[in-house]
């Protein structure tokens, strides 16, 4: 089998460094004005010329997000954004409106054009119209099967893409009006508001102020919230589709998100060999539940799914794990730790590094800055530890969200005995 590529979110600079640490072959990213994330961090100009130099610097491919749904008062600040990119160069750009396509065309003929979910590509003509205009790339839509993607691959010669992890939205492939009924913010230039995770509860209309509830739950009703979108099981299925690039959502994530999965993928991909049967081990499902998710499903990859397989159940935000710090540099076995949370020693941690999944270590012992050692650290500060051999700059730090308290109670236990 053809590896396909692993391409990963990238919603800001350390989440771009955090992506091509674990292993992505490509990133994708973008402008706050024309992405369809506006509400991450993303990039400007000089800092997106800086995040190309720095993928390519690594051997990684990036692609630019131009698919916002523009109107005539965006197409002025859109040409010179053209211009920029045709500069910096990027592998491609992901766009969804055939003006703006043909814009690129014009004024950018030497940059590759992928085509983006919104675009809505879900049958084999509607793929080689696109390949027809050039585009390199269709992302197609999230609402195909298997079958039908293998059918649209064995119509187009186009690169296929579609996503195997993360987020689903409730409305077809992302066109999404709901955020601006509700909220005034366009989920189709950038401004989600995810009005569809909200709570909702069903009103009759002569019975003014009283609110029902639409289901059994207790914990409020998500009957637009679906869980998210896990196909870590069927990747060899995909590959034998024809997809050619695995795509994980995920660019208002944090980077505890983008190392977890990223390198979970790694791994999953890395391990597929023709003849060889694929082995999905216990420890990457277990991985992909340790930080934020709302379950997860396989969409609709697999044919229509029984509607519990879809519905959210409102335990919003599972998460086993939280972040405690970013190895920022490794000078022999000595790390220097920039903290994103408290830290104690006798803490039990894990290190999200290549060789050392599933082990949990002990602090010892931590140094300030001028080499004295300290019993606790709080979030943004610096610290300095000794740390396993196989440790990287980069790796992450983490720890079960539940460890301290666990941990207090002990003490509090072992104090409250006699002596």
């Amino acid at each position: 089998m053809n590896k396909p590529e692993l391409l990963a979110p990238a919603g800001d600079f350390e989440k771009l460094r955090t992506a091509i640490h674990y292993g992505a072959d490509a990133v994708y990213l973008g402008d706050s004005r024309f992405s369809l994330r506006g509400k991450a961090r993303n990039f400007y100009p000089e800092q997106l010329r800086k995040a190309v130099h720095y993928a390519h610097g690594n051997n990684v491919r990036v692609y630019v997000t131009v698919n916002i749904f523009p109107h005539n008062r965006d197409l002025n600040e859109i040409e010179h954004h053209i211009e920029t990119l045709n500069d910096i160069n990027p592998d491609a750009v992901i766009l969804s409106d055939p003006g703006i396509f043909t814009m690129f065309r014009e004024k950018a003929p030497g940059i590759n054009l992928h085509i983006s979910t919104q675009a809505n590509i879900t049958n084999s003509q509607a793929a080689r119209f696109w390949e027809g205009l050039g585009a390199k790339r269709l992302v197609l839509s999230r609402e195909l099967s298997i079958s039908e993607i293998q059918e649209i691959r064995e119509k187009t010669t186009a690169e296929i893409e579609v996503f195997v992890h993360g987020s689903l939205c409730i409305s077809y492939s992302g066109r999404c009006y709901i955020s601006s009924f509700l909220a005034s913010r366009s989920a189709n230039r950038g401004e989600c508001t995810n009005s569809c995770r909200w709570n909702y509860s069903l009103m009759e209309e002569k019975r003014q102020g009283e609110y029902f509830p639409v289901s059994e739950d207790k914990r409020g009703t998500y009957i637009m919230s679906s869980r998210d979108l896990c196909m870590i099981e069927y990747l060899p299925v995909l590959i034998e589709a024809g997809v050619d690039s695995f795509k994980i959502e995920g660019r208002m994530k944090g980077i505890n998100y983008v190392a977890g999965v990223v390198k979970t993928y790694r791994e999953a991909i890395d391990s597929i060999h023709d003849g060889m049967q694929y082995r999905v081990h216990s420890r990457w499902l277990k991985e992909l539940s340790m930080f934020s998710s709302r379950g997860y499903t396989t969409g609709m990859f697999l044919g229509k799914q029984p509607d519990y397989d879809y519905n959210f159940d409102g335990e919003s935000y599972r998460m086993s794990h939280e972040l405690v710090g970013v190895i920022l540099d490794m000078h022999g076995g000595t790390a220097k730790v920039g903290l994103r949370n408290r830290l104690d020693v006798g803490d039990p941690v894990e290190y999200l590094s290549f060789g050392l999944e599933e082990k949990i270590f002990e602090i010892d012992s931590m140094r300030d800055a001028d080499g004295i050692g300290i019993p606790s650290a709080r979030n943004g500060d610096i610290i300095f530890m000794e740390v396993p051999e196989v440790v990287r700059k980069n790796d992450l730090i983490r720890r079960r969200k539940d460890c301290r308290n666990m941990r207090q109670k002990l003490m509090q236990s072992d104090g409250a005995r006699p002596s």
